[in-house]
């Protein structure tokens, strides 16, 4: 994104500098709403569209994440901490961003919208205590058009007390797939796991800031 390109090249241009590669990983942004599509594509002789779906019961996270999606708040306190930019999911558009680049595809704008989620009943976690009425989590879209057309739609959930969680994975295109993960990927683990499984990868590429796109494929390696 356009906002994120003066550091960037920042560290693009220091990591060239000291001759090191460095990555910028995760669960998402990393891999379900970015790699893990972007993979998928590879057996498709033609992608029209790309829609993620990521559905999280937030009760299992740690509390800073449960915190992050504004659980706990009034409506109004979840709309003034959406605006002042501390309860949002961080990186749908850079991910959004990474799939167009990978489809060759030139994006006319991204949008990226939050909502809250409402409890309609009582519901805990380890940490917190949900009323009806009050926000038990948030609900985000971004959104990437291509002359005018919604080509990539990324869809997350994350609240205390969703029925299932969940990630999805729909290629419109031939052949089209469809891929659900059930149970989704938890995110803190995966989080840790998927920066130690590139340290192999990393350590192979060409020095510079690098993305999951740029790399060899990780994967976990027990020896």
């Amino acid at each position: 994104m356009r906002s994120n390109d003066a550091p960037a090249r920042k560290i693009d241009a220091l990591a060239k500098r000291s001759r090191v590669a460095v990555l910028g990983t995760g669960v998402n942004p990393g891999f379900c709403m970015d790699a893990l599509p972007i993979a998928l594509t590879g057996v498709c002789d033609r992608v029209d569209a790309i829609e993620v779906d990521r559905v999280q019961d937030a009760r299992i996270r740690r509390l800073p994440f449960q915190q992050k999606i504004g659980a706990g708040l009034t409506r109004d306190e979840f709309m003034e901490k959406v605006k002042a930019g501390s309860v949002r999911h961080v990186g749908l558009a850079e991910s959004i961003t990474m799939i167009a680049a990978a489809m060759g595809w030139k994006l006319d704008r991204v949008t990226d919208d939050i909502g809250p989620k409402i409890a309609t009943a009582r519901v805990t976690s380890e940490f917190l205590t949900v009323e009806p009425g009050q926000v038990c989590g948030l609900i985000q879209d971004g959104v990437g058009y291509v002359k005018g057309e919604p080509l990539i739609k990324l869809h997350m959930e994350a609240y205390l007390g969703a029925p299932e969680s969940y990630d999805a994975v729909r290629i419109k295109g031939n052949p089209p797939l469809s891929m659900k993960l059930a149970g989704g990927v938890h995110g803190d683990v995966a989080t840790a796991s998927i920066v130690v499984n590139s340290i192999p990868k990393i350590l192979k590429a060409a020095p510079g800031l690098r993305t999951m796109r740029d790399m060899m494929l990780p994967s976990f390696f027990g020896g």
